[in-house]
């Protein structure tokens, strides 16, 4: 199955296909929301009414059937959107929605498993649903899909990023499309233009707030502990995702560590450009290559790591106490060198 991260005409493809449902696997929630957006605009022009339900493992057949029952009188065609958290579903229930599917073909259904598993996908009642389905994956992007889907997601919104700010951005949201979503809203809001380059992103990126996130970085690598104190606290307070934090902090700590690790020593613009480090940037980094151990800048970058692991939820923690714990460890350690 083939990851679509803006698909369009979703029901107009199930009815050539003669189904009606569309089965959407994973919990991502750019895409989910995105699939489930572009079916209810489809329901509200033609007058279908629209249903959600969530299902809990728990729910049994008399309550599911319920859940069923619609009585409206402004409409003869329903649009069912079913939650299944879990995954687990009784087996009366299975059966029950296998019926209700194939019998109401006048109707749409959604389906969607937040946490599909490779139990699910073989089980006999999975099978039977799909024959009267199409599938969509809701996943969160991998390394490699990361770049295509800032550009899919960007295409949705009318906006045109060039090679360098789609990677930019990836690097920025550490492979999070949610993260990367919510700065290509911005972009399409801003009044930049449809083109976006280089420059404007980082314009944009550097000149969003009192405390902008560049600015951060320069309090905390020049050693100025109680303006990285107070950035750090202006952030929280403003409700600034931490990941977006900790991908500059990535950004930055990458291009530092690839260059502390080559085997050529000199460190020149060109360099600089490659690895995606402009304007003032360029001097923190030359001056953290000469003040950090590899020692240090190999701690960092696994820090950086669990912090991103924590901001997913992959890992137990706080995103915040952590990202502070960091960014404050950082500024402390560089006000040691400068004093």
């Amino acid at each position: 199955m083939e990851s679509n991260f803006a698909p369009s005409k979703i029901i107009e493809k199930i009815k050539e296909l003669n189904k009606n449902c569309v089965i959407i696997l994973g919990g991502e929630p750019v895409v989910s929301n995105h699939i489930k957006k572009e079916i209810r605009t489809f329901t509200d022009l033609h007058n279908i009414e629209y249903q959600l339900i969530n299902l809990e493992t728990s729910n049994k057949l008399n309550e599911v059937k319920l859940l069923f029952e619609n009585e409206s009188l402004f409409s003869n065609h329903f649009l069912y959107s079913l939650s299944i958290t879990g995954g687990r579903v009784l087996e009366e229930v299975k059966k029950f929605l296998v019926k209700v599917i194939s019998e109401n073909t006048n109707n749409l259904f959604i389906i969607h498993f937040q946490k599909p598993t490779k139990e699910l996908l073989k089980s006999a009642w999975f099978q039977e649903i799909k024959k009267k389905s199409i599938q969509l994956e809701a996943n969160e992007p991998n390394p490699h899909q990361i770049q295509q889907a800032i550009k899919s997601r960007a295409d949705f919104h009318s906006l045109s990023l060039d090679s360098e700010s789609i990677s930019l951005l990836s690097n920025l949201s550490l492979g999070n499309l949610l993260a990367a979503e919510n700065e290509i809203i911005k972009l399409s809001l801003l009044g930049l233009g449809t083109e976006i380059d280089i420059k404007k992103l980082l314009s944009h990126i550097s000149n969003g707030s009192k405390f902008d996130s560049f600015k951060l970085i320069d309090y905390c690598m020049s050693g100025d502990m109680q303006k990285t104190a107070q950035a750090l606290s202006y952030f929280e307070e403003e409700g600034i995702e931490p990941l977006i934090l900790n991908g500059l902090f990535s950004w930055m700590f990458t291009a530092i560590s690839k260059l502390k690790f080559s085997a050529d020593s000199s460190v020149t613009n060109s360099k600089l450009i490659e690895l995606r480090i402009f304007g003032t940037s360029q001097e923190i980094v030359r001056s953290s290559l000469a003040k950090l151990s590899s020692k240090q800048v190999e701690a960092s970058l696994i820090k950086i790591r669990e912090i991103d692991l924590i901001c997913k939820g992959l890992h137990i923690g706080d995103p915040w106490l952590e990202i502070n714990r960091f960014v404050f460890g950082i500024s402390r350690l560089f006000n040691k060198k400068t004093a």
